[in-house]
């Protein structure tokens, strides 16, 4: 009798075991009829034999190793309006159809086709980076862009022979120096129109003659232009309402009435501009803080006692050695900005650069 109770606990224990067992084959049955359906593919052919065969509106293949232009043709043999779920390892890229931003960077190989087949495979992406990728040509990305207008494509834009400029940057400079031979022209500069958010722009020794690509940089804070010597109209300049450091030394233009409209202006730099005569144009400019004249031969000293005189807070300089001497680029600002386009990113003026 004292072995009764243990008795009724092995029975127990018993009973606890199978059921436990009936459960986990039940649910095992259940997995079992959960995917019975769902097909397991071993290469790209099987999959494409299985899609063949079979036609289904919406197929998951997994993940696998595939590259976009195969999935691209296993989506298209589906046909039109058919769903292609994927996780695909590609190189050191994961790619996933619901995926809303790519980075390409890692991934090698990337072309036009490439891209097409990546927009087609993920019907949610709405950015796509590929700024390591130099192979790609304007038109060709020009053409995807507006075949895609709802993605963001950050992208390495071609400026002339020489010059790419990130379609996101804010800030760009060619960083030429005197002695340039390899000048970029304005027509170069009409693929600017990909790049929509500029602030700076040091376009410094160069051959500008025409200034209409401004048109696609209203929200410029900074301008370089100088040692531009073909430089005849800049009308163009006097629509950046928000500009306040504008380099325009030794262009040779004549008028300077469009400044007028640049009334953020804090520091100007119209140095060699020999045919000005006048500067009234730019008495309505009360934030003016600097002024560089040196070498303006046509005006008058009564002119330029004229214009300091309207400027009283303003650093007035007409009678330098060169451009930029008698401290142009002595001045926190020069700083600020050579780190700005360095860094292809602009930060406003009175604002603090990183780490300082």
């Amino acid at each position: 009798m004292r072995h009764s109770g243990i008795g009724r606990f092995s029975r127990a224990g018993r009973i606890c075991s199978a059921a436990v067992v009936a459960v986990f084959l039940c649910l095992s049955c259940c997995f079992s009829f959960a995917f019975a359906d769902e097909p397991v593919f071993k290469s790209f052919n099987a999959a494409m034999q299985y899609i063949q065969e079979n036609r289904p509106s919406e197929l998951d293949v997994g993940r696998v190793r595939w590259v976009p232009s195969d999935l691209k043709r296993l989506k298209d043999e589906m046909g039109d309006g058919a769903v292609l779920h994927f996780t695909s390892v590609w190189g050191d890229v994961t790619l996933c159809d619901g995926d809303t931003e790519i980075n390409l960077n890692p991934a090698s190989g990337i072309n036009a086709e490439t891209l097409e087949a990546i927009v087609a495979l993920c019907p949610q992406v709405k950015k796509i980076t590929l700024t390591k990728h130099l192979n790609l040509k304007n038109e060709q990305m020009a053409e995807l862009i507006e075949k895609n207008p709802e993605i963001e494509f950050v992208w390495m834009v071609r400026l002339g022979r020489y010059h790419r400029i990130a379609s996101d940057a804010t800030a760009y400079s060619t960083f030429h120096e005197p002695s340039e031979t390899e000048r970029m022209v304005s027509e170069d500069l009409e693929a600017l129109r990909y790049v929509h958010g500029l602030k700076a722009l040091d376009l410094g020794h160069n051959s500008l003659t025409d200034l209409d690509f401004l048109k696609y940089c209203p929200d410029l804070e900074l301008l370089i232009l100088g040692e531009n010597k073909g430089i005849n109209d800049i009308t163009p300049i006097g629509n950046l309402s928000r500009l306040q450091y504008l380099e325009l030394f030794s262009t040779g233009t004549e008028d300077i009435s469009p400044l007028a409209n640049c009334r953020e202006l804090i520091d100007l730099n119209l140095c060699y501009e020999k045919k000005v005569t006048d500067l009234s144009a730019l008495d309505g400019m009360d934030k003016l803080e600097r002024f560089w004249g040196n070498h303006m031969d046509g005006l008058s000293e009564e002119e330029k006692a004229r214009f300091a005189a309207a400027h009283p807070g303003c650093e007035c300089v007409f009678n330098g050695k060169h451009a930029t001497s008698e401290g142009w680029r002595e001045h926190e600002r020069y700083d600020h900005y050579r780190w700005c386009l360095r860094n292809s990113k602009w930060i406003s003026f009175g604002e603090p650069l990183p780490g300082k």
